[in-house]
């Protein structure tokens, strides 16, 4: 009785000892920290230690353990908003008590997140605890083990210069004032209807020719033409120009490739693209950041130059050229309906 009295307390004593964190960087770029206790080796992985606001980050847990010994998953577990910290869960899977290769013993369990912010600078990977139990003796043994928060670097694409700008305050409303005489509003309706009745007779003596709809690179490029001619870059109305633009990109997405553009947000959008195989990866590369810079500029009040404007529509230009459907192929369409 005494014995086994003593080799329980050897087991509990070794069980709470636990080794110092090792927190270090990787060869690929990431940075990690491993912690031991008793019969348990946990290691978190974070890849890349540096990224840029926007861009995917991801998590690895890993726990290895002696036969006999269980851990608790899912080992980590995003907030009721679906965040960890600053960083918010895109992705989470997890692989419990899978046995380590032939040769070694013991069991392993890995849990790997996909996370992204828009928030730049400094910021951590929160502390994990990882709970586990030591069935291996008669009495079961529970335990803890910590890790310590990993520090991550997260760059801004709008620049040191856009980080130290000031925001501007929220207008008060505008009362809107109608400088128009109510005469000056009939003659407009007036004339519109007299345009409408001579349009509609011109078409009817036209033998009512029916017009051919436009193809969606048709439409995208009439689009960003007016949108160009709109002078909006010029009034400085930055944000009206990043909707309208991001607007034309996502219904021509949605024409080209059947996705589900204008009704998702910019990282769930990103995240079915990445799914599918229709654009190349450098395409996806710069649709990620055209519509990530864009977001910036729509609901983080950054106010980018009027050139980089100019540069977004050229890549807006670009992007529909490169992907757009050949003409050879709207005729081999057009003959098989």
């Amino acid at each position: 009785m005494i014995m086994r009295s003593a080799i329980l307390c050897l087991a509990a004593a070794l069980l709470l000892q636990a080794c110092g964190d090792n927190t270090e960087q990787t060869a690929d770029g990431g940075i990690q920290t491993t912690a031991t206790r008793g019969p348990v080796e946990v290691t978190v992985k974070a890849i890349p230690e540096q990224l840029e606001v926007g861009k995917p980050l991801t998590l690895t847990i890993e726990a290895v353990a002696a036969d006999g010994v269980t851990v608790a998953m899912p080992m980590v577990t995003a907030n009721a908003n679906g965040s960890i910290g600053t960083f918010f869960v895109l992705s989470d899977e997890a692989r419990p008590d899978i046995p380590l290769p032939e040769g070694q013993s013991g069991r392993s369990w890995t849990q790997t997140l996909v996370l992204d912010t828009f928030e730049a600078g400094d910021t951590m990977i929160p502390a994990i605890d990882v709970s586990f139990k030591d069935a291996r003796a008669d009495l079961p043994i529970d335990g803890t083990i910590s890790l310590e928060a990993l520090p991550i670097s997260v760059a801004s694409l709008i620049g040191s210069d856009g980080m130290e700008a000031t925001l501007r305050e929220i207008r008060g409303p505008v009362e809107m004032i109608d400088p128009w005489p109510m005469w000056l509003w009939a003659i407009i309706v007036a004339a519109a209807i007299i345009i409408l009745v001579i349009s509609t007779i011109l078409i009817r003596g036209r033998g009512l020719q029916e017009l051919e709809s436009l193809t969606p690179e048709e439409q995208a490029r009439r689009d960003l033409a007016a949108l160009e001619a709109s002078e909006l870059l010029a009034n400085r109305q930055l944000q009206p120009f990043y909707v309208r633009l991001t607007d034309i990109l996502r219904h021509y997405i949605e024409g080209r490739f059947g996705l589900q553009a204008p009704r998702t947000t910019t990282p769930e959008f990103l995240v079915e693209i990445g799914h599918s195989n229709v654009l190349s990866n450098p395409q996806k590369q710069t649709l990620d950041q055209f519509l990530r810079s864009a977001d910036m500029v729509k609901f983080a009040r950054h106010e980018p130059s009027p050139e980089t404007g100019q540069e977004a529509l050229s890549q807006a230009r670009t992007f529909v050229e490169e992907t757009a459907q050949r003409e050879q192929d709207h005729q081999q369409e057009r003959a098989a309906a």
